[in-house]
């Protein structure tokens, strides 16, 4: 299996390094080692990059919509012939276990070959003539230099829906990848080159994130932001855009609730949520994160997911019988040991983990824990790690109230085989998605939004590759003779 990687910025079609000389370390989460060194970019290279984007474009928003899905096509094709590779790399720089590297792989070629699809379905809409003979026409432009920012979690999914969409819709970017996961962005840039992306349709960039953002943001050349990260980093790149009126699409962060009802089958329904919650160690957005259980099953479910955690392996994500894999950096591991002593010390029981692993690297055991107040801290605040905080309640609208509590709304999950109640619950659940009776979230063609702070324009489908696409209004009178 190949190495780690030589990594390198890319700008108006070149691979590039730093001109200043400036390095940041890549590390391998289940060792604590250094694998790689990132280049930093400058400020003139990031300036360049957003001018390449900017030329680019001209000719870009032009193609046809075939080539544009040929491009994409054929940057799948790519990713499938190198997917031990790109996989391989994902899990030395991010730590999951090497099969869901692979279904990461599998899943951003998806998306690659469902945009390509739809670049040929955005077409101009025309509407029925007036009485006085005017004709209405919208026609779809491209809203032109996107800046996307995207998190470490899933670094080939995330980049590569946004360079799908954007893409897709005649749109240039100026990507800035994660500087923890920088192998798995390179991949995406490196298919789309292969492909026959025309230079500077997408750039790359790493570096000191703040500098980065408020550089492209202020660029009179980008129109649009699209970002994936936190609530505390949506909130400030939302400011900073809204300074000069762009428009954002932030997917940011979220507490999602599990409400599990008296009438599931516990071993059917634990399966699901145990694979769900320690799925990428935890460290994904849409990660059941408070279980609220009812009182009349509370205990055999308890029992039930506690034996089923405690079998779990945790291990290094290339060895091939690992299930979860280390917290990607040492700072998530830190948080994760801090929301456990907080939760010990507001009165929860650890039934398992709670612990960091005797070993090297940022693994942390997973984690089970009960007789939670509501008010602790890790029922309240978002966290990223293997995690699974229970409580229990006896009726339904205690649930949904306690559901509703934060100021979160990305995604719920309901377990029941209630039909009624499912729908109802659909309604009276504050979430941008409610997933009954399954853990399974998102594919290429479902649009996802959340709300409340969890942030706004759809990820995803064709509502997703739309929010790159501004509908002009054409009106029109024939002029007869």
């Amino acid at each position: 299996m190949s190495a780690y990687r030589e990594l390198a910025l890319f700008i108006n079609g070149e691979w590039e390094v730093s001109t200043s000389g400036s390095l940041l370390p890549v590390v391998n989460p289940a060792t604590g080692e250094a694998i790689g060194s990132l280049p930093v970019a400058t400020i003139e290279q990031i300036d360049s990059a957003v001018k390449s984007a900017s030329r680019a474009f001209a000719e870009w928003r032009r193609a046809p919509a075939t080539e544009r899905r040929n491009v994409l096509r054929r940057a799948a094709e790519i990713l499938r012939e190198k997917a031990e590779t790109v996989a391989y790399r994902l899990t030395l720089e991010q730590g999951k276990p090497v099969a869901q590297a692979r279904l990461e792989v599998t899943r951003v070629c998806d998306i690659f070959e469902y945009y390509a699809e739809e670049a040929t379905r955005l077409c101009e809409r025309s509407f029925p003539a007036r009485p006085d003979g005017i004709q209405h026409q919208l026609v779809p432009e491209p809203v032109g230099v996107i800046a996307a920012f995207t998190a470490w979690n899933f670094p080939l999914v995330l980049a590569g829906r946004k360079l799908a969409m954007a893409l897709a819709a005649g749109c240039s970017v100026v990507l800035k990848a994660s500087e923890e996961t920088p192998a798995s962005a390179m991949a995406l840039v490196e298919a789309l080159d292969d492909a026959g992306l025309p230079k500077g349709v997408v750039n790359l960039l790493f570096g000191r994130p703040a500098e980065i953002a408020e550089r492209l943001i202020g660029a009179p050349e980008v129109r649009k932001i699209s970002l994936t990260g936190s609530i505390r980093v949506g909130k400030q790149i939302a400011e900073n855009a809204g300074r000069y009126l762009k428009p954002c699409s932030l997917e940011l962060g979220g507490h999602c609730p599990v409400l599990i009802f008296p009438d599931v089958d516990i071993e059917d329904t634990v399966d699901k949520l145990v694979s769900a919650k320690f799925a990428n160690a935890g460290q994904i957005c849409t990660s059941p994160s408070r279980f609220m259980i009812h009182a009349d099953i509370y205990d055999r479910f308890v029992d039930v997911f506690l034996r089923r955690t405690e079998q779990l392996q945790l291990g290094n994500g290339i060895d091939c019988v690992t299930q979860v894999g280390p917290l990607a950096n040492e700072r998530g591991l830190r948080s994760i040991e801090e929301y456990v002593d907080s939760a010990r010390r507001a009165g929860a029981r650890i039934l398992c983990g709670g612990a960091k692993a005797d070993r090297p690297g940022y693994f942390y055991r997973p984690t089970v824990m009960v007789d939670l107040p509501s008010d602790a801290r890790v029922m309240q605040e978002e966290y990223f790690g293997p995690l699974a905080p229970m409580v229990r309640f006896k009726h339904e609208d205690e649930a949904v109230k306690l559901a509703n509590s934060l100021p979160y709304g990305l995604a719920a999950y309901v377990f029941t085989r209630d039909e009624v109640r499912s729908k109802r619950l659909v309604q009276s659940i504050e979430a941008g998605g409610v997933f009954i009776n399954t853990a399974v979230t998102l594919s290429e063609y479902t649009p996802f939004c959340g709300v409340k702070e969890s942030g706004y324009g759809y990820e995803g489908g064709r509502e997703g590759l739309e929010t790159f696409v501004h509908y002009k209004l054409v009106n029109r009178v024939t002029c007869d003779g």
